[in-house]
């Protein structure tokens, strides 16, 4: 016997993206967490070497004693009150997951893949991974690949490569105060907006340095983003949940800051990572900790009210290879499915070890499937397709039917990277890393330019605040 099915129940049958609510934490282990992480900055505070910034943040409340603030419970929980108020919070079940994009976090050195070895990274590079970048359609910003170590002022040379080739928006990390008005000029040129990553140096610090850029891109009414990393076992407890009450604590120190710096809330990402204590003391981006960091940084994100990012969809492995695929996506599944909406840095061979051109090949490869399986899949009369089955009968096939030619495609996820093989002796068999070098190498061919995507005007205007700066330098 079957049921009838009306109208509003069968649209509540189709189910256009996955739900889902993974939880690591209890809500009274999340209420525990949070009074530690207050405790931590109201007890102990942060090191803030700015009398700028000091006085901003005693303004909101804060209590100073020379270059350490402490932010009592009274002082936070306003501005926790506006975050909460906003229209960020991942619900805590039944929420729709959402598809995520992958970005390069600008790495030291690349791995070359014919050698196995790595080198610095050059300004070359940098241009190959724009032309890169432009047709992977999962990465959505054309970042620096590296920090090219044959130029001066490396940071502002990639912002003026970026913005003269690249039609992604994208930039790269802001490393000296020194460069860092001339970056905001050209962001003015190009009226795009740049935003500067104020971490903290774990345990519970700032660089006085990084606080001088910021308080120049607040002034110029840029966001300010943050990215705690810390690590368990040497700038944090070694217990999982003593590296989350400090990382908790140190996304909320830096929620605090950035707010009396700009007025406004930023997004919670936390970056915890396991040691390798009894090895090499290397951090680790690919252990199981990554995702059971990453779900419960999602958790304590939702109960702020903020959408949330983790190192999540990263990898321990010096090479792409099973080690790679298997880490980066068990950690992302994990991250994402609880509510994260940002991962790791892709393109990444080890713990910030190098930049890959054929694992960026790869790692879109892998969001794009990801994000085909986020999609879910819809369940209504046509797709049920009933009247097709009774078509073909028992013993029958459903190659050639017109509802097959309809929904072929759409039911099906392809790439050139994963073919479906079937074995053929004597035919040499190639490896997901062996089609990913050659793509890599094939995309780079193909949009590989010197003309610029931007008008010859602005194109003057980068390079007189290049050469500016230049000239500064060498005063």
């Amino acid at each position: 016997m079957w049921q009838t099915v009306g109208k509003k129940e069968k649209e509540s049958q189709t189910m256009n993206q996955i739900q889902a609510n993974i939880r690591v934490l209890s809500d009274d282990e999340i209420v525990r967490i949070h009074n530690t992480s207050m405790r931590i900055l109201s007890e102990i505070g942060l090191h803030v070497p700015n009398e700028i910034v000091c006085g901003m943040a005693q303004k909101l409340g804060a209590k100073v004693d020379g270059e350490t603030v402490r932010i009592p419970a009274e002082a936070l929980e306003p501005i926790l009150a506006l975050a909460r108020a906003g229209d960020h919070a991942f619900a805590a079940s039944g929420q729709t997951v959402r598809k995520i994009s992958g970005n390069v976090s600008t790495q030291i050195f690349v791995f070359d893949e014919q050698t196995g070895t790595r080198r610095q990274g050059t300004m070359q590079d940098v241009r190959d991974g724009i032309a890169l970048i432009e047709g992977l359609p999962n990465i959505a910003r054309s970042n620096a690949v590296v920090v090219p170590s044959d130029v001066p002022m490396p940071d502002l040379l990639s912002f003026r490569e970026i913005y003269k080739h690249a039609r992604k928006d994208g930039g790269t990390y802001i490393l000296s105060d020194r460069s860092a008005p001339y970056i905001l000029q050209m962001a003015q040129v190009m009226g795009r907006t740049v935003s500067y990553l104020l971490d903290t140096v774990s345990p519970l610090g700032f660089t006085r340095e990084s606080l001088e850029i910021a308080l120049r891109f607040a002034a110029a009414g840029m966001p300010l983003d943050m990215t705690p990393l810390v690590m368990a076992g040497s700038t944090a407890p070694v217990t999982l949940a003593g590296a989350l009450a400090q990382q908790n604590a140190e996304v909320l120190g830096s929620l605090f800051i950035i707010y009396a710096m700009t007025g406004k809330i930023a997004k919670y990402v936390g970056s915890a990572h396991s040691n390798d204590l009894m090895h090499s003391m290397m951090c680790s981006f690919g252990s199981p900790n990554q995702a059971l960091f990453g779900i419960a940084t999602a958790q304590m994100a939702a109960f702020y009210g903020l959408t949330s990012g983790s190192n999540s969809g990263l990898t321990d492995a010096l090479y792409p290879d099973f080690q790679a695929g298997f880490e980066k996506s068990f950690s992302a599944v994990c991250s994402v499915l609880a509510g994260s909406d940002a991962i790791g840095g892709q393109g990444i061979v080890g713990a910030d070890q190098g930049f890959s051109f054929a694992q960026l090949v790869l790692d879109d490869a892998w969001l794009d499937a990801f994000n085909y399986t986020l999609q879910g899949f819809t369940v209504d009369e046509d797709t049920l397709g009933f009247e097709t089955i009774e078509e073909v009968g028992i013993g029958g096939n459903f190659l050639s039917e017109w509802h097959t030619v309809e929904y072929m495609r759409s039911s099906w996820w392809k790439h050139d990277l994963f073919p479906r093989q079937t074995f053929q002796d004597g035919e040499p068999i190639q490896t997901a890393r062996q089609r990913a070098q050659e793509r890599a190498q094939a995309i780079i061919a193909e949009n590989r330019t010197d003309e610029p995507v931007i008008d010859g005007a602005q194109c003057a205007m980068l390079d007189k605040i290049v050469q500016d700066a230049l000239d500064h330098l060498d005063a």
